[in-house]
């Protein structure tokens, strides 16, 4: 079930950072066109805000290209695993119109043989920092994982996956190893810019109906 709030709530967010573009605009743009920045603010206010939690596959994520609908604000560095992702999430007390959430597989690199308690584990964490997105945005999408190849955690990521199914369903899951194919990695594991189209495609169809405004780029 997906977690709304307000329009008065979204407008406060939004009104937040209009004050901030309005401070900084005449600072850093006082030799242009005045009416480029106004251009500018009325184009920010009218995109919903998007955070995006995870590790290297959303640092990746070409979002000025494939999800410009949004005013995306990224927390995602490569390598980090479920533990840095939840204190990502911790440390960011802002509100926005909707969340993503993506990670796991870090927490198994190099371990081919994972036990049920480390794969718990790290569902746990998952499911904490989903949960605290609940408070502070009105939408919140998680992403599974997909089918990677060796030398990546194969197991462990089909064992993650599988219980995500069965423990993450209270918000909105993109099952994304029905998704993405073979042909869509560079590594076995990370998206080529198809395999990221495909992805997004799939988080404006999760999120467009509550944003009207939005356009579902084929």
């Amino acid at each position: 079930m997906q977690k709304s709030k307000g329009l008065g709530k979204s407008l406060f967010v939004n009104l937040n950072r209009a004050l901030l573009l309005l401070l900084i605009f005449p600072l850093t743009n006082c030799d242009k066109d005045p009416s480029s920045d106004t251009e500018k603010l009325i184009s920010y206010l009218s995109k919903p805000s998007l955070a995006m939690y995870g590790d290297s596959i959303v640092a990746s994520w070409p979002v000025e290209e494939q999800l410009s609908d949004f005013n995306v604000i990224k927390f995602a560095f490569p390598g980090v695993d479920t533990n840095r992702i939840l204190s990502s999430i911790q440390n960011d007390n802002n509100r926005y119109n909707a969340c993503l959430y993506e990670g796991g597989i870090n927490d198994f690199l190099e371990n081919y043989s994972p036990t049920q308690g480390q794969v718990d584990a790290t569902l746990n964490r998952q499911i904490q920092g989903i949960q605290i997105l609940l408070t502070r945005c009105e939408h919140v999408v998680a992403l599974n994982l997909w089918n990677i190849k060796f030398p990546w955690p194969t197991l462990a990521v089909a064992m993650i996956t599988a219980e995500m199914k069965k423990r993450i369903t209270f918000v909105p899951r993109i099952d994304t190893e029905l998704l993405i194919q073979d042909d869509m990695l560079t590594d076995g594991n990370h998206p080529n810019k198809n395999g990221y189209y495909i992805l997004s495609k799939a988080v404006r169809e999760q999120l467009q109906p509550f944003f009207p405004i939005m356009y579902l780029n084929e």
